[in-house]
């Protein structure tokens, strides 16, 4: 069985696990900055995007928690193009997907409150992709932008992140994504991406 099975096995097993505990509701916005990892012949840039949902966090104890997320994330990366090739300088070339994430994550307390370690599989599920290259000719049509249809559109990865939860409920939360399957169908492109969000636990 190959990794991309294992990582959903053990997202939905974990997301449905019945566990006698303290469970916590939350929500949480922030921002991403992303790229993708798409071999030598691609010099690929970070993309700044929104990300915003909630959350549900089981108590397993003084120093564990177990904790699963849904949320939006506007990802993506841009990279350079000439439109001419007599032109003195590139164009900006942006990939924007919209993803909807479902992360499931092990928090471990050192202190059994406050600072936090957490790990664990993410899935993410394409609803939307765009490209736009600034400058585009005004006589060219927007259609030849179109490469949706090459898209995959389950998005599998593996997350970590460092956080402190306050006493009143508010958390901060620096998260890395790796992903591990292929964005694109015709080639390598893992998306890769930090996360930085503030929330609030009810």
């Amino acid at each position: 069985m190959d990794m991309k099975r294992l990582i959903i096995i053990a997202c939905c097993l974990l997301a449905f696990v019945p566990i006698k505990a303290q469970w916590d509701f939350g929500i949480k916005g922030g921002v991403g900055s992303t790229t993708q990892q798409m071999g030598s012949h691609w010099d690929t840039k970070n993309k700044l995007g929104l990300l915003a949902g909630g959350l549900v966090t089981y108590g397993l104890g003084d120093h564990f928690d177990l904790q699963g997320e849904l949320y939006y994330a506007n990802r993506g990366f841009k990279t350079d193009i000439w439109l001419d090739l007599n032109a003195s300088k590139s164009s900006d070339w942006y990939f924007t997907y919209h993803y909807l994430c479902m992360p499931v994550m092990l928090k471990y307390f050192p202190m059994k409150k406050g600072f936090y370690a957490a790990v664990g599989p993410h899935i993410a599920y394409l609803l939307d992709y765009k490209n736009d290259i600034k400058d585009w000719p005004a006589n060219e049509p927007r259609e030849r932008l179109d490469w949706e249809s090459g898209c995959n559109r389950i998005d599998v990865g593996l997350s970590a992140s460092l956080g402190v939860i306050l006493n009143n409920g508010i958390f901060v939360d620096a998260r890395y994504n790796l992903g591990l399957t292929d964005a694109l169908k015709d080639g390598e492109s893992k998306n890769r991406g930090f996360e930085l969000s503030v929330g609030y636990f009810f």
